[in-house]
């Protein structure tokens, strides 16, 4: 199977099976604290793309969640969330005044962080999210002083989401912003990992 296509397959068994777990709408937890879904699974998913410089990456994100304050409608806890992002349209070139196509463009990062949630009676929900770990990411290039590197680097990122719960699955968008930091100046591709951060998102908690 093409390497690219596993993240995505990934992400659809792990939201299919959460689905197939979750109770009936008439059987679903009072409280956001409350789940049917088992601490050591992911409770979420995020589907998006990070847009920099002229490069478009799609990633995918599992999300992990463990929640230590509740309110009567809100909560904040704890996330960790491993990436993967693999970039889709990429610079015609990486260097000023020359021709240096980047060909290839892949980050790998581990975020942990906190995240917070607001739902309203009627179902509808916002909250945000803030985060940061380690990284690493590699790409590639073609007619220029070298053909690939490769760095770990850390990663702090933050997004805004709003949605709505359907039954036991709540199901919204996000939008947010990612820089990367503590990584070599000299890197060509560094000025195209994270940036404006667009996407869906599922929690079933």
């Amino acid at each position: 199977m093409n390497r690219r296509f596993l993240p995505w397959v990934v992400f659809t068994l792990c939201l299919s099976s959460a689905v197939w777990a979750q109770p009936t709408p008439s059987a679903r937890p009072r409280l956001l604290s409350d789940s049917s879904t088992p601490a050591w699974l992911p409770r979420g998913a995020l589907l998006g793309t990070f847009i920099r410089n002229g490069a478009v990456a799609p990633e995918v994100r599992l999300q992990w969640q463990f929640v230590f304050f509740q309110g009567r409608t809100d909560t904040l806890g704890l996330l960790i969330e491993p990436t993967a992002s693999f970039a889709a349209v990429k610079p015609d070139s990486v260097v000023e005044d020359d021709t240096v196509p980047l060909t290839s463009l892949q980050l790998y990062s581990l975020v942990l962080g906190l995240g917070y949630t607001s739902r309203r009676p009627s179902g509808f929900e916002w909250g945000f999210q803030i985060g940061t770990g380690p990284a690493w990411y590699a790409a590639r290039f073609r007619g220029g002083t070298k053909d690939e590197e490769s760095y770990f680097i850390g990663l702090l990122d933050g997004r805004a989401r709003v949605g709505y719960r359907v039954g036991p699955m709540a199901l919204g968008v996000f939008v947010g912003y990612g820089d990367p930091y503590n990584y070599r100046r000299t890197s060509l591709s560094r000025s195209y990992v994270g940036g404006l951060q667009l996407g869906l998102y599922a929690d079933w908690r």
